[in-house]
């Protein structure tokens, strides 16, 4: 029997989890579920911007609770779940948000305390939060939804560590999809698979745990400001790419993202098509990569 996605009228009342929560996609989330009266566990690793974010949700009126979490440590993930059952006894909504990039390097090049961060956050942080989250809610034997956050990067042909783990966290939300399906059909699951986001991503690294920085691959004023320069000319707000998670959600989507940010990057279907259709013909792909155009926000405002 198919179970449609869950109505945000639905969740009116419920709980929601947002990892990740104090800045960006994460607390864009936050405040959606805000305004449509979800009480929210905010977990993320950084208590300044937690707090910040937290205090706004409550000049809401909404109902919170801070659990500093990395989850990179499945303790911390562990106590997340304890803590969220144990004071609002459910969760209806868990968004596995939480992310770590390190960019420019090599496969080879990058050093292990680069790979074990970005693997730890974006790919056993939600396999922890899977099996911290997902038992408990079965055993409540409640309607809930699954979101786990990757990257158009996750479903084009990789080129380095953010992709090659956010190609995991797609496979692994496949993987969870099939479980549900087959053990848990009143648990929707969704991968969501953005472009860019006007956010502070390039700020990331403030907020990579000590135990990674011993050999970690540093990167210029130059280079951050660079990125900076292109999320602003060419990202999604925040309020924008909150706006598709949510659709596909009450659209019960496993996958979401691609259709929505072709307006970003017009030649984004035709590469992850050409991609399988590579795989499917064993045919080498083109080198270097190449997803075509992206187009400015100036230039998205001007289509019909």
């Amino acid at each position: 029997m198919h179970v449609v996605g869950i109505d945000m009228k639905e969740l009116k009342g419920k709980v929601a989890v947002i990892t990740g929560a104090g800045r960006g996609i994460g607390r864009g989330i936050a405040l959606h579920c805000a305004h449509n009266s979800i009480k929210i566990v905010l977990a993320g690793i950084g208590m300044e911007s937690l707090t910040r974010t937290a205090a706004d949700l409550n000049s809401l009126g909404a109902e919170t609770l801070i659990v500093q979490t990395d989850v990179s440590l499945q303790e911390d993930v562990e106590r997340l779940a304890e803590r969220s059952f144990a004071t609002f006894g459910a969760v209806d909504l868990l968004v596995n948000n939480a992310g770590a990039q390190v960019s420019g390097a090599s496969v080879y090049d990058s050093t292990m305390d680069d790979w074990n961060w970005v693997m730890g956050v974006n790919f056993f942080g939600v396999l922890f939060a899977i099996r911290a989250f997902v038992p408990r809610i079965i055993e409540h034997n409640t309607q809930a939804h699954i979101v786990n956050v990757a990257s158009l990067f996750g479903i084009v042909e990789a080129t380095g560590s953010y992709d090659v783990s956010k190609h995991a966290a797609v496979a692994l939300t496949e993987s969870l999809y099939h479980d549900l399906a087959e053990n848990a059909p009143q648990i929707k699951v969704s991968v969501y698979c953005p472009g860019a986001v006007n956010t502070e991503m390039y700020r990331i690294g403030d907020s990579r745990s000590e135990r990674y920085m011993g050999n970690a691959t540093e990167h210029s004023a130059e280079a951050r400001s660079g990125y900076k320069d292109f999320i602003n000319n060419y990202g999604f707000s925040v309020e924008e790419a909150v706006h598709v998670l949510f659709e596909g959600i009450e659209q019960d989507k496993l996958y979401i993202g691609p259709l929505a940010y072709q307006k970003q990057l017009p030649k984004i279907l035709d590469v992850i098509r050409e991609r399988a259709d590579n795989i499917a013909d064993e045919r080498n792909p083109e080198h270097p990569r190449n997803i075509g155009a992206v187009i400015s926000t100036d230039e998205r405002d001007k289509l019909p």
